[in-house]
């Protein structure tokens, strides 16, 4: 697709990663932290991926910001650590052992 004077052929690629990660914040917030998280992660590996692979540069859309190399490891610490955050979560946080709020504590 190439509509001349719009956005989409600059941006391209990107909206696809943007709606991925934008995908996966809704799940977080109305389904599950865990998997939200992992949906975010792999948009941005996709993103990475993206952006290691188009020839020339310009095809990567609005994903070429900065060099090559740059880019790529950005996407990729992004991806890491959002999948790391969202797989150590703890969901299950026992607040009303940690407080004595009713209880003596002896």
């Amino acid at each position: 697709m190439q509509w001349r004077g719009s956005g989409f052929v600059v941006l391209s690629w990107w909206y696809l990663v943007a709606g991925i990660a934008a995908a996966g914040v809704l799940v977080i917030g109305f389904v599950d932290v865990r998997w939200g998280g992992r949906i975010v992660a792999a948009a941005f590996l996709i993103g990475a991926l993206i952006r290691l692979v188009a020839r020339p540069s310009r095809k990567a859309g609005g994903l070429n910001v900065r060099s090559r190399t740059l880019d790529v490891v950005i996407l990729l610490a992004l991806g890491l650590g959002v999948l790391v955050a969202s797989a150590t979560v703890n969901l299950r946080a026992d607040v009303s052992d940690r407080t004595s709020v009713g209880r003596t504590s002896r």
